[in-house]
């Protein structure tokens, strides 16, 4: 029953106080920022053309909206399938927002790669609507919990915890595949 439109009425119209009561720890909630908890986004209304339905994990997704790499995996982003797919064509498999837990706080790197031969991960985080100032805020705080939690840039050296790489899309939403493979040859594979 719980979703995160639910949420945001009962904190936002609140008076006093707000109780919510959950079984489980208190970061789970943090779930329900996600677009997957999203009542909202569950509801297909396209009144313009038919709509492709397709299942994945139990939920349905307009097929146009679903961006696909080499390998199938499903992502949110065309960006996100050009640095997917050429991780790949390097011979090396990331995880796609594999759940990354540190002190009960739960993040969604875009990309986890676990290098076991020299015993680094990386994270690779892509912002792609970095000119917009909500998601830059947003970008921001999380950029902060990963240097709170020792995982620093690859030009900083990098932290105990991890490495992390950041690319952005240009002002007009480009991106460059030779940047990316510029930066999976010079930090990843060397």
């Amino acid at each position: 029953m719980l979703s995160c439109e639910l949420l945001y009425t009962a904190l936002t119209r609140q008076r006093d106080r707000v109780i919510i009561l959950h079984q489980g720890n208190r970061s789970d909630l943090r779930a329900y920022t996600s677009d997957a908890k999203s009542e909202t986004v569950k509801r297909l209304t396209n009144l313009f053309e038919k709509q492709s339905l397709v299942e994945i994990n139990g939920r349905f997704l307009e097929d146009r909206l679903i961006s696909r790499t080499c390998d199938g995996t499903l992502v949110r982003s065309k960006s996100e399938v050009i640095i997917y797919d050429r991780l790949v064509n390097k011979g090396i498999k990331p995880s796609y927002e594999k759940p990354l837990k540190i002190n009960d706080v739960t993040k969604l790197p875009d990309f986890t790669i676990e290098d076991d031969a020299k015993g680094v991960m990386y994270y690779w985080e892509h912002c792609g609507m970095i000119y917009d100032t909500g998601y830059y805020k947003r970008w921001q705080e999380k950029l902060k919990w990963y240097r709170e939690n020792d995982i620093l840039t690859y030009q900083e050296g990098g932290g105990k915890k991890g490495i992390l790489i950041v690319t952005e899309d240009s002002v007009r939403g480009g991106i460059s595949s030779l940047k990316i493979d510029q930066i999976i040859d010079t930090v990843i594979l060397t």
